[in-house]
């Protein structure tokens, strides 16, 4: 039987959008769930630069968004990570009430790390390749080449704990590789 939520104890998730950031709420969620904490989902619009066309991944430049479109977004990460629970695992649904939405504007590494002063870890999604056991072991040992600039400023300067939670399909339950 889960924990009842404490009023203290929460787990920070940086949402972008992506198919990792879903993975990454849906994995924060969890964590939350068995450890009797909320969750806070923060959604950063970074209005500076806006992401170049031929960028590897190119998502809807964070300049287009507006708060409307990026309060969207932010609902829709949240909605898809915690609506359905994939196939084959027992965790009951993670109560709305306990999960905090957030729009921030700014650099997102900055945004985050000032977000994770007080949290108990910061979680944050990787869209990195690497399936099965010998993936997972190689991912690992590049890992740190192989974050974006975000996921490493996160690492080396956060307040508490991260977590890359590594996911090439968010559908499917997110492993966690740090």
């Amino acid at each position: 039987m889960p924990n009842p939520i404490s009023p203290t104890g929460r787990i920070l998730v940086g949402a972008d959008g992506s198919r990792a950031s879903v993975a990454a709420v849906r994995w924060a969620a969890r964590e939350a769930q068995l450890r009797g904490m909320r969750v806070h989902v923060v959604f950063v619009r970074d209005k500076r630069v806006p992401i170049p066309h031929y960028a590897p991944h190119p998502r809807v430049a964070d300049a287009d968004l507006g708060p409307a479109t990026a309060e969207s977004t932010l609902k829709a990460v949240v909605g898809e990570a915690l609506g359905a629970q994939p196939a084959g695992t027992q965790a009951e649904a993670v109560p709305m009430a306990a999960v905090q939405m957030e729009l921030a504007d700014g650099p997102p590494a900055r945004v985050l790390l000032e977000r994770s002063v007080g949290a108990e870890m910061l979680v944050l999604g990787s869209a990195q390749p690497g399936g099965g056991p010998a993936g997972a072991a190689a991912w690992a040992a590049q890992s740190r080449r192989h974050l974006g600039p975000v996921a490493r400023d996160c690492l080396n300067a956060a307040a508490c704990p991260v977590v890359v939670v590594r996911s090439s399909d968010a559908r499917s339950a997110a492993q966690p590789v740090h």
